[in-house]
């Protein structure tokens, strides 16, 4: 770049800080003073305000509208100095490329470089007076905003200061992601897991807004997801501190904006508040369901007729789903109408309450706008929507789909409703015109049903709570009292009703209503058999669910000789009879036999031209369920994405509880791959599934609260996560689940406890869910006893009692080899546990050597950037503070951190952080000692209790810090 073209680049900034400011009007007035005749240097200036208007920040692209904006070799001039640049050192940093430019300067590529530790990040600064003041204000602002920002969905500042040229700078945290439009586009989410992942980005404004600070430039851009699906908030160059606690509204001077996310108040130059970001979340929320902008407008849209939209009224989210084209609303699993339809109603009332004109009239805060759609989650009403009756009604319906106005209709819901096969409903059918053969009048089933389920239905106009739960409980209840009805009549009843108990995840129910139904038939037809065959596999279903692995061998092995006698040679019945085997011997522990089975199941299905799909995607997800215990994790996520793609090739809707089962196992399989934010997003649609068929209760959807509690666990959320297992162990212990599952929701219980630093609770709470294995007589083989046991000893080790823990664990090694094998997940963490108490005795010499084995065992079965080898890092720290190595503890500890902080977790990241100061401390370097746990204690003191280890640990070291 010429000198000339250097200064008429200086001069064309000069003007542009000098009328960015400024009003239209005055803007005009202003540049015809500045740039008089010169009409180049108006053009510049000119393209600069349109660069501004649009996209300034350096890590959303913007760099070719300012490179062109800013005039002839520019581009060529900037890209031969960043070239030069490369290699440059700043401070602890060493440039390595250029990731953007933007209205405040370059945003670089670094690497650590004085040999601390390695770490990568991207360093912003502003040079040799490229900016006015007011900007360079605006920048050292944006570090002063983000020093005091430490969340994990906000970028992080690492470091800051003033190069050698007396030019400031900062150093973040380096998000490699996409923005939050473009991840949910690409990984084809659908709207309520847009919804689950929107939820964290309310997390983070809401945690600005505690702290007093205002973004003012919330869009997609400044939202980038990781791959891991963790939502980071960036570029807080135009955020603005509140004046004080409490203290709504912000100085106005600063007017810096996106246009198409500006609220009104920033357009007309009115107090700045919370509910200015409230407003731009609602635009970004509503192009995340809809696909499209409120006001119809985007960044090719000229600024005059951008300007002209915003002034009206946003376009209601419904008629603009409707207006879609069909590849928007492909992406979320819907066609326009449907998607149309899927907005209708609370999620409208959600996104339109952010988008009022007046502020006052928004939602009061983030947290409440997260509350609201948390609710939405849940199928509950939304404290933005005033629900009429009429809205109630429809919302209650949601939830009770199986109640009609007629007893035939009652019945046809229920049927459909309960995500009954329809090979079922067939056999059921096949089964009256059997009964009406043999002489039997089918009507009589017919109405009994009829009459029992009229009589449970609700009087009142869907104010009355009445699930499908209560109409068949109310139909059980009377098969009792006719003690005169036929048994050709009660029978078909009793199998029936217990096709849909099990479908309620009633297993104990529907094991009796079956065993009642079957009771003494014997088929007298090829159809009669095949009904039977087909009612029989129910019962193993059943029987197994409820850990009776004798009975269900003995039943499925009379289904199997039923299809042999009556039909050898039908691909369809031997599926069958191999998955009632399969499930048997899942019942039994005999997983090699079970593994066999089922994979023979989907072997002759795949051969077949006309097997139906439905018994298809149960193959699929029995197998994916055993090779996600066995510790297979890639191979139940495929079996498991294969289930449901079949289910959306036959058709299966979107919302259809057929879903439920694929769904729970993936988000098992996602948590077991370190998947946490995918995985919370799969059970939340499960639950909302389950829920919506069959209420709140059952088996079923204990072991999905189960599931949620273990994601929001393994998230730190501690106090949502015992929530959680609370409502899965109340469901499971009316429902009468089998011994296994309630005591490892007790266990799951205790595991939050302890992670909480309730150590005391998480005992007694592992005592009871041993007691619940003993009373259910579950033997000691059981794998889900050894997994108990193996977490109860890290509860052994925190009381106080560390050799009965070692020898706890000693014992389990050795049946994890025997019965799982050698390289088994469950010897790696048999192993892992054995680690833990090494290194909380501060025993290195066994120490270390179980570290590598671990490290070895663990790389078997999950991917390198899983969370557990950040913890083995933690834990190779630990072990070099104790041998004096400070360089190396401190080198383990940073990476740690920072593989922790890009897996989502806020507890493990502080308390690492905490170890660090420790270490910085040692090493005499008290001022980033104070400043690492300055970011450390405010996590750990709002997430867990002061007994906490890795609290109790940072207390002490804050008081040391406090007496120096």
């Amino acid at each position: 770049m010429s000198g000339g073209d250097t200064e008429r680049r200086r001069q064309s900034l000069s003007i542009f800080e000098a009328v960015a400011d400024l009003d239209p009007a005055a803007r005009t007035r202003r540049l015809d003073a500045l740039c008089g005749d010169d009409a180049q240097l108006r053009a510049r200036v000119e393209a600069m305000l349109a660069a501004d208007a649009s996209r300034t920040e350096p890590f959303s692209g913007g760099a070719a509208l300012w490179a062109d904006a800013m005039g002839p070799g520019v581009t060529g001039g900037d890209a031969a100095a960043d070239a030069a640049r490369s290699g440059e050192q700043i401070g602890a940093w060493r440039i390595t490329g250029l990731l953007g430019r933007g209205g405040m300067g370059a945003v670089h590529a670094v690497e650590r470089a004085d040999g601390a530790y390695v770490q990568k990040a991207a360093l912003k600064r502003v040079q040799g007076g490229e900016l006015s003041p007011s900007s360079r204000e605006r920048f050292l602002r944006e570090r002063q905003v983000l020093a005091r920002l430490q969340h994990p969905h906000i970028a992080t500042l690492l470091d800051g200061g003033f190069d050698a040229g007396g030019d400031p700078y900062f150093v973040m945290e380096r998000v490699d992601g996409l923005p939050i439009d473009r991840w949910c586009d690409q990984h084809a989410f659908g709207l309520r897991a847009r919804v689950v992942l929107f939820l964290q980005v309310l997390d983070a404004v809401q945690y600005a807004h505690r702290n007093l600070v205002v973004h003012r430039d919330l869009k997609p851009s400044n939202l980038l997801v990781t791959p891991e699906g963790q939502v980071k908030l960036l570029d807080f160059g135009i955020a603005r501190e509140l004046e004080e606690a409490g203290h709504a509204a912000t100085a106005t001077s600063d007017r810096a904006m996106t246009l198409q996310y500006a609220s009104p108040e920033q357009l007309h130059n009115e107090p700045v508040t919370t509910a200015t970001d409230l407003y731009q979340v609602g635009v970004v929320l509503y192009r995340l369901l809809s696909g499209r902008h409120p006001f119809g407008i985007d960044a090719d849209t000229p600024i005059a007729r951008q300007l002209q939209a915003l002034s009206g009224d946003p376009e209601p989210i419904t008629r603009s789903a409707r207006q879609s084209d069909a590849e928007v609303a492909a992406r979320r699993g819907e066609t326009p109408a449907s998607l149309a339809r899927a907005l209708d109603g609370s999620l409208e009332a959600i996104v339109h309450a952010c988008l009022r004109r007046d502020p006052a009239a928004r939602y009061t805060s983030a947290e409440m706008m997260a509350a609201d759609l948390r609710a939405w989650l849940d199928d509950r009403p939304v404290a933005a929507a005033r629900l009429g009756r009429t809205r109630r009604a429809r919302l209650w319906l949601r939830r009770n789909r199986a109640l009609a106005a007629s007893a035939a209709a009652v019945l046809v819901a229920l049927l459909a409703g309960t995500g009954v096969a329809l090979w079922q409903a067939r056999e059921a059918r096949e089964q009256a015109r059997i009964a009406e053969r043999e002489g039997v009048n089918a009507r009589a089933t017919l109405q009994f049903l009829t009459d029992t389920l009229a009589a449970a239905s609700p009087e009142q106009a869907m104010d009355t709570e009445v699930s499908v739960r209560q109409l068949l409980d109310h139909a059980r209840g009377k098969i009792d009292q006719r003690g005169a009805l036929d048994p050709r009549v009660r029978q078909p009843v009793q199998r029936m009703l217990g096709l849909l108990y099990g479908s309620l995840g009633e297993p104990e129910i529907a094991s009796q209503l079956l065993a009642a139904g079957v009771a003494g038939v014997v088929p007298s037809t090829r159809e009669d058999a095949l009904a039977l065959a087909g009612d029989l596999s129910a019962q193993v279903s059943a029987l197994a669910t409820l850990e009776r692995g004798e009975e269900a061998l003995r039943v499925a092995r009379q289904a199997v000789a039923l299809r042999e006698a009556h039909a050898p040679d039908d691909g369809l019945q031997r599926m069958r009879s191999a998955d009632d085997l399969a499930t048997a011997h899942f019942a039994l522990d005999q997983d090699v036999e079970a593994v066999a089975q089922w994979r023979e199941a989907i072997a002759i299905a795949e051969a077949l031209p006309d097997v139906p799909p439905l018994e298809l995607i149960d193959v699929h997800h029995a197998l994916a369920n055993l090779l996600r215990e066995r510790g297979d994790t890639a191979g139940a996520l495929k079996l498991t994405e294969d289930g449901l793609a079949i289910a959306t090739r036959i058709g299966v809707p979107v919302r259809s509880p057929l879903r439920v089962p694929l769904l729970r196992i993936r988000a098992d399989a996602q948590i077991a791959g370190g998947r946490i934010a995918d995985a919370e997003a799969s059970v939340r649609e499960a639950i909302f599934l389950q829920s919506a068929a069959v209420g709140g209760g059952g088996v079923q959807m204990g072991s999905l609260y189960n599931t949620l509690g273990t994601v929001l666990f393994e998230q730190g959320r501690f106090t949502d996560a015992a929530d959680a297992f609370t409502r899965g162990h109340e469901g499971f212990t009316r429902a009468g689940g089998p011994p296994s599952e309630r005591a490892a929701m007790l266990a799951n219980l205790g595991s939050v406890w302890e992670s909480a630093g309730d150590y005391p609770r998480a005992a007694g709470l592992f005592d009871q869910a041993i007691a619940a294995l003993e009373e259910g007589g579950v033997t000691a083989r059981d794998a889900s006893r050894r997994a108990l046991l193996r977490n109860h000893a890290r509860v052994l080790l925190f009381t106080g009692r560390v050799a009965e823990a070692e020898r706890q664990l000693a014992g389990l090694l050795v049946q994890a080899r025997e019965i799982d094998g050698e390289d088994s997940l469950e010897a790696a963490w048999v192993v892992w546990q054995q680690l833990v108490v090494a290194r909380r005795s501060g025993d290195v010499a066994r120490g270390v050597p179980l570290l590598a084995e671990a490290r070895r065992r663990w790389a078997a079965h999950v991917p390198p950037e899983h969370a557990v080898f950040a913890h083995a890092l933690v834990t190779d720290a630990v072990f070099a503070e104790m041998r004096g190595e400070l360089d190396v503890a401190e080198r383990d500890l940073r990476t740690a951190a920072e593989r922790l902080e890009s897996v989502g977790k806020p507890i493990d990241v502080a308390t690492t952080r905490a170890m660090l100061a420790r270490v910085r401390l040692s090493r005499g370097d008290r001022a980033e000692a104070r400043r690492l746990l300055d970011q450390a204690l405010p996590v750990l003191r709002a997430g867990v209790l002061p007994a906490q280890v890795g609290r109790a640990d940072a207390e002490a070291l804050a008081r040391r810090l406090g007496k120096a």
